[in-house]
């Protein structure tokens, strides 16, 4: 028989479009009490969706940021502030890297998520790297809706995980710890990518301002070229009727001389 926990996991695993119908006759078939809970599961908003699906899709990658969070976590009374400003930013880079692929995946899925959607799916990955019960939330890949953290109080998981057993809260689980050079080489290799993709863009926008200045050098001498032209057709209507004028000048005299 199966438990809520088990028909939820399986039903958050659906297109939102689908969830509804195949919910209700879920809970149709299941009947009892346990029908009832599932009937009660609400529909997950789109980042929650889109982070259940980078959950279920990428472990690998989610299990590395949610380790990495684990250990920045631990190592923070350790690193001066320094190390720790630029950690947290190439931190950032790399949830928003993931977010980013959390987009792709809904897209190849055939359901789209909006900009708006994007950043709450950053937001959360950003809360589950920031605590450890919001690690095993996204974990979970039942989110019901996209979690936020202010880096003082605990994540807010009321209502935030779909077919949560009687337990007041979810156990907060630390992802195994990784090595905190290792974690940090990673980084940086991630930084260099970064850095990388900027200097394409900064080439990508020189190329285009390069062809902006041809094309518009092309468009004056264009117009150049249709000015000469439009003086030439000119020339050619004048030479052409004063060719008219010789040629019936012609034909006076040749009617006078036969005269």
């Amino acid at each position: 028989m199966p438990d809520l926990e088990s028909v939820a996991t399986e039903l958050y695993a659906l297109l939102p479009a689908d969830f509804t119908a195949a919910r209700n006759e879920r809970a149709k078939q299941l009947g009892g009490e346990l029908g009832k809970k599932v009937k009660a599961l609400p529909k997950p908003s789109s980042p929650a969706w889109a982070t259940n699906l980078l959950a279920r899709s990428k472990p690998a990658e989610m299990a590395q940021l949610l380790a990495l969070g684990a250990s920045l976590r631990d190592a923070q009374d350790d690193l001066d502030r320094v190390t720790l400003t630029k950690l947290g930013k190439q931190r950032r880079a790399l949830v928003s890297a993931l977010a980013k692929e959390a987009a792709a995946l809904a897209r190849e899925a055939g359901q789209a998520i909006n900009p708006a959607a994007v950043v709450d799916v950053e937001r959360t990955l950003q809360a589950a790297m920031s605590d450890a019960s919001a690690a095993a939330a996204v974990s979970s890949a039942r989110l019901v809706r996209a979690l936020s953290a202010d880096g003082v109080e605990d994540v807010d998981l009321e209502g935030a995980v779909a077919g949560q057993a009687a337990a007041p809260a979810l156990r907060a689980v630390d992802p195994s710890p990784i090595d905190l050079a290792k974690a940090r080489r990673a980084l940086e290799t991630a930084e260099d990518a970064l850095r990388t993709a900027a200097r394409a863009a900064r080439d990508a926008v020189d190329d285009r301002a390069s062809l902006e200045s041809e094309r518009d050098d092309l468009r004056e001498q264009l117009a150049d070229i249709e000015g000469e032209l439009l003086d030439a057709s000119r020339a050619v209507e004048r030479t052409e009727k004063e060719r008219k004028k010789a040629a019936r000048a012609v034909d006076r005299a040749r009617a006078t001389l036969d005269d």
